[in-house]
């Protein structure tokens, strides 16, 4: 029930991003500028503040975690690809974003709080280190599908943007704070001054991160507002949405319980596998450009039936 009611708050945040772009008070312009913001500024500090929760030691000994959730993903790209090669008429905008959203789904926000409830802090810090592997996938594979037509160098460009290179520095710090250990004054007043200036540090990109599900979903539901309602009836809407909610998931989990785990690694990547599609692909649409009005609607049709499929889902596998 708990992770019924999850998606239902996020279909409310959707919901008041609907709202205000239906009033007015946010503009295609206003739209946009947030996903700036949205990748520039908040997605990397909640990228920060979330890897350095962790340390060396988790991190070795989960190494797991990561790369499955590098093979959900690669899970969903080959049944995409699959998909697409049975599909005619698909140009490229359409292709690439059928693509992300069956590659790439909703690995973090979602989940976050359904395996904080199952599993405590140590199944978020799991969720946390195997969101590195999609990070990974989302900031290579991901910008190159909305880019395909870029130069190289352009695409090693786009690559390296703020939430990669967020991602490198959280790692690096983490390393670099746990192996080399380096020593702090013990006392005086630059002693006070380093330990309060990391404090501000980690309690500053912590706050900015936490609004990242907000904006994220205010920009979802803006979009959606300016959707042609026929755009529900596209069929390429529902091939992916059965993908993304059911075939996917399905085949992912049967494969997972073939791979020798901890059980709250299998549970937690489990919960992962089974979430809908990633806002994260409009935020790439508006940014990149790509087909929005396909991806928003995918967005909205794949969280209204994971009202359904979640728990079902969930039931069997776990």
């Amino acid at each position: 029930m708990n992770y019924v009611l999850q998606v239902l708050f996020i279909l409310v945040l959707m919901a008041t991003g609907y709202l205000v772009r239906k009033r007015g008070l946010v503009s295609a312009v206003g739209t946009s500028e947030m996903v700036r913001i949205l990748i520039a500024i908040i997605y990397p500090c909640l990228i920060f503040s979330s890897v350095t929760r962790l340390d060396v030691q988790e991190l070795a000994a989960n190494w797991i975690m990561p790369v499955m959730a590098l093979a959900i993903a690669g899970t969903g790209l080959i049944l995409g690809l699959i998909s697409l090669r049975c599909m005619r008429g698909v140009d490229q905008q359409r292709a690439s974003a059928f693509l992300f959203q069956n590659t790439i789904n909703n690995y973090l926000f979602l989940p976050l709080p359904l395996v904080m409830l199952l599993w405590g802090s140590e199944g978020v810090a799991l969720l946390v280190f195997a969101s590195m592997g999609f990070e990974l996938i989302v900031w290579t594979v991901g910008v190159f599908l909305f880019n395909r037509s870029s130069r190289l160098v352009e695409g090693i460009r786009m690559m390296f943007g703020p939430p990669l290179i967020a991602l490198i520095v959280s790692i690096s710090w983490v390393c670099i704070r746990d192996l080399l250990a380096p020593e702090l004054p013990a006392s005086g007043f630059m002693a006070d001054l380093t330990r309060r200036v990391l404090d501000l540090f980690y309690f500053g990109t912590e706050t900015v991160g936490k609004a990242t599900v907000a904006v994220s979903m205010i920009v979802s539901g803006s979009r959606i507002a300016a959707l042609d309602v026929r755009a529900a009836f596209d069929r390429h809407v529902w091939i992916l949405s059965t993908l993304r909610l059911v075939v996917t998931p399905v085949l992912f989990i049967l494969l997972l319980k073939l791979i020798p785990m901890s059980e709250v690694a299998y549970g937690i990547l489990a919960v992962v596998a089974v979430m809908p599609a990633a806002v994260t692909s409009l935020v790439f649409s508006e940014r990149f450009g790509g087909d929005s009005d396909f991806i928003a609607t995918t967005l909205l049709i794949t969280h209204l039936g994971a009202i359904v499929t979640i728990p079902l889902l969930l039931a069997w596998a776990l």
